[in-house]
């Protein structure tokens, strides 16, 4: 073939297989590239592969006037989940796992079972606010005590308990202690929350590194994550306290937020999810940490009446841009929440993802997307945006966003071991049915009932008859006797 011919070939093909076959030549380059050498961690009787980041180029994206270009950016995260940490507090961990503090091979979800390293005994109670759980609150105080345990309680709910009148805290008054958010974290061994949904977002705002076994009691609203009933409360205890029961990890999203600073520089910052109340958040600029997000992280326009102009990147790579009253970033655990009224799927907390739902879009194309749970998400405020837009993590708290500040998000190493009523399937499957009565619907009868049906309805139809002719037959005979 000529070279006059090879020009005309390459002519004719279509640009989009062109482009393809460049994309293929060029990561088979890299793929030989000397920059992607391997090592070998040796650990215990196990190897670790791990790679170095390497540079890698964006696929280019349709041009618009609104979309930035392609450009080098740097791999630095897979798309696999991270491995989460195994150890929940001081003594809680999973049974039959890796000797390891860093890595987790879990075949099968199912298998998960909590195992202590020692005996609990340091054990914190949180419950709903108001006077709905005082009793149960005070009684399980009581038999905990009773178990020789240390107890801990919040200090806004020291003033509903009083010691001249109640035996048991008078006789184990050293081990009922007022629980301090900064000291007392790494003595926690088990949390008891006697509430709704909301008191276990609240003790997983409490933890933001690793969190012990949480034992839920459903005295709340709704109860989708509190499989329990307070009813059998003293056989769950002695099961839980025993270990070997079925524990379902529900993961955690890293939420950073980035202010423009005046020299156009950005500062990491943290929201404080503690609180119960729904105030503005107070920022610390010199505060560096990342609050960790069970439910969702959600950014909308708030009370503003333009629509909220957002631009959604993914490893740093432009993804889209947001038009609408905001953008839902959720964990499996929270797609049954805020996700799932706005149209979101429904994830088990099992499957290691992230999904992304817009909130009422101006775009009839913008669907929800789930994307795996390794990548790294950043939300950005527009440039061209009218208003600013808000920001609110697992429904507390607000923060407000101005031009150019942005959030990252990913998933944490860090999960909520939530201890199951059953198992981790049949505990979401059960809430589902019976809490948000999920494909309920009348069934629908068999063709031989519906044979059965209308054979009665035809008996039935000529039975009617059968006397509507006799009672015409009865007035005539009547009215001939009246002549």
């Amino acid at each position: 073939m000529s070279e006059n011919d090879r020009n005309n070939l390459s002519k004719s093909i279509p640009f989009q297989q062109r482009r393809a076959k460049s994309a293929d030549e060029f990561a088979l380059q890299i793929l030989n590239d000397e920059n992607l050498k391997k090592k070998t961690l040796l650990n215990g009787s196990h190897e670790i592969i791990q790679e170095y980041n390497d540079d890698y180029i964006c696929a280019p994206l349709p041009r618009t006037n609104n979309r930035p270009s392609a450009r080098t950016c740097w791999r630095s995260r897979p798309v696999f989940a991270p491995s989460p940490k195994c150890n929940f507090g001081p003594k809680g961990t999973l049974k039959k796992i890796q000797n390891n503090n860093q890595l987790i091979v879990i075949q099968d979800p199912s298998t998960q079972r909590l195992h202590w390293i020692s005996t609990p005994n340091h054990i914190l109670i949180i419950r709903k606010p108001g006077p709905t759980t005082l009793k149960e609150f005070q009684t399980l105080i009581g038999k905990l005590l009773r178990r020789h345990l240390n107890v801990y309680i919040e200090s806004s709910d020291q003033e509903y308990l009083s010691v001249d009148n109640n035996s048991d805290l008078k006789k184990y008054a050293e081990q009922f202690i007022v629980f301090d958010q900064e000291g007392d974290l790494s003595k926690i061994d088990l949390i008891i929350c006697l509430g709704g949904d909301g008191t276990l977002l609240h003790a997983s705002s409490i933890f933001q590194k690793s969190c012990p076994p949480i034992l839920s009691f459903s005295m709340g609203s709704l109860g989708f994550l509190t499989p329990f009933d307070f009813k059998s409360h003293e056989k769950i205890l002695n099961e839980v306290l025993a270990g070997n029961v079925a524990v379902l990890l529900r993961s955690r999203l890293s939420c950073t937020i980035n202010k423009k600073t005046s020299d156009n520089t950005s500062t990491p910052t943290t929201p404080d999810i503690s609180s119960r109340t729904n105030d503005t958040i107070k920022l610390d600029h010199e505060d560096n940490k990342t609050c960790l997000v069970l439910n969702e992280v959600v950014i909308d326009r708030g009370p503003n009446s333009y629509l909220s102009n957002l631009d959604l990147f993914i490893n740093d790579r432009f993804i889209t841009k947001v038009q609408g009253d905001g953008l839902i970033i959720s964990t499996p655990t929270g797609s049954t929440a805020y996700a799932m009224a706005a149209g979101a799927s429904m994830v088990h907390p099992n499957v290691p993802s992230i999904v992304i739902c817009p909130i009422c879009p101006h775009s009839l194309s913008f669907r929800p997307i789930v994307v795996p749970a390794g990548i790294e998400l950043v939300v950005k405020v527009s440039e061209d945006t009218r208003l600013s837009a808000w920001l609110s993590v697992d429904g507390r708290n607000r923060l407000e966003l101005n031009q150019e500040d942005s959030i990252k998000i990913t998933t944490s190493v860090y999960p909520i071991p939530s201890i199951c009523r059953f198992d981790q399937l049949g505990d979401w499957f059960e809430s589902l049915a019976d809490i948000l009565h999920w494909n309920l619907r009348k069934p629908q009868s068999s063709f031989d009932i519906d044979e059965e049906n209308q054979s009665n309805e035809k008996s039935d139809s000529q039975e009617d008859e059968n006397k509507n002719s006799s009672l015409s037959e009865t007035d005539d005979l009547s009215k001939q006797l009246q002549l």
